[in-house]
């Protein structure tokens, strides 16, 4: 199976990567559509359909993985709270069936697309409901069925919680940042996923759209970025409020990267937490060669 390896290892050193996540700073970009094809471009999400011409794609939900790794219609259940662990499982989920259109061929558009699932090794029972991770072994049959996909692990404890999570205060997910792809810190949301395998590849530089931005958001649908009030409440706009352990892994992040990890625009939220930088236009590449380099080495793997 196409497990993210050690061939993946500081692959991407002396290069830029461009990184269009879910916020709405997306939409100040200037010339967006030249920087995406001059320079290597990740998305994640449900931003696939808005560009699906960029060169690298990474989910980290399960709900999500299965809507654009399969093409036919599929039925999932509502999770509305509890736990599922390793050996017990309490939780509840509304009976009426959710029925979702499979997308494959959004990811199919562009031939050259390197896709990457972050996967779990457990639980693996919630395959049919709307919450947690792609388990691994269903990873594997969007391998077998689709090409350039590729799977990581992001770590569970013994009892399959999240846990230890991304930050600067746990000196064990600091270790581990980016080391393993096959064991990643849990980081809250797909950042943590994103931003640790752009580390293990070796990415000199990061520059970034719509992470840590105020308003709503593309990338997971029908949510709106929170501000900081960490005990926001549903209001049927389907508020997202950034957890505690999303904005540890944030600064964990601007930890680890340091200038290395830039905004474009935005990252509002980032800033009130830790000294997010800001990039200029002039970091990024104005030419396709060294973008095309990556790829074929990426697709050579």
């Amino acid at each position: 199976m196409s497990y993210i390896n050690n061939n993946w290892k500081g692959i991407a050193k002396g290069h830029t990567a461009f990184c269009i996540l879910g916020g709405p700073s997306t939409k100040q970009v200037e010339n967006l559509q030249d920087i995406i094809e001059n320079n290597f471009t990740i998305t994640v999400n449900h931003n696939i359909k808005t560009y699906p011409n960029c060169d690298m794609y990474i989910t980290a939900d399960n709900s999500i993985a299965r809507e654009y790794f399969e093409d036919k219609e599929f039925c999932l259940f509502k999770f509305t709270g509890g736990k599922l662990l390793r050996n017990q499982a309490g939780f509840n989920y509304d009976p009426e069936p959710i029925w979702i259109q499979g997308k494959k061929h959004i990811i199919e558009q562009n031939p050259n697309l390197i896709k990457v699932i972050a996967c779990n090794e457990f639980p693996i029972y919630n395959y049919s409901f709307t919450t947690g991770q792609l388990s691994k072994h269903h990873g594997e049959e969007y391998c077998r069925n689709t090409s350039n996909t590729h799977l990581c692990i992001e770590h569970r404890n013994e009892q399959g919680e999240s846990w230890p999570t991304l930050s600067p205060t746990i000196q064990e997910s600091l270790d581990n940042y980016g080391i393993d792809p096959l064991k990643l810190m849990p980081g809250g949301n797909v950042s943590g996923v994103l931003f640790q395998l752009l580390w293990f590849m070796g990415f000199d530089k990061v520059i970034v759209v719509g992470y840590g931005d105020k308003g709503e958001s593309q990338g997971y649908e029908d949510v709106k970025y929170a501000t900081k009030d960490l005990n926001a409440i549903d209001t049927g706009n389907s508020l997202w409020t950034w957890s505690e352990s999303e904005i540890h892994a944030m600064v964990t992040h601007n930890h680890i990267w340091s200038d290395g990890l830039k905004s474009l625009h935005g990252s509002e939220i980032c800033r009130e937490y830790c000294d997010f930088k800001q990039a200029d236009y002039n970091e990024l590449e104005n030419t396709p060669t060294k973008k095309q380099e990556l790829i074929n080495k990426l697709l050579n793997i």
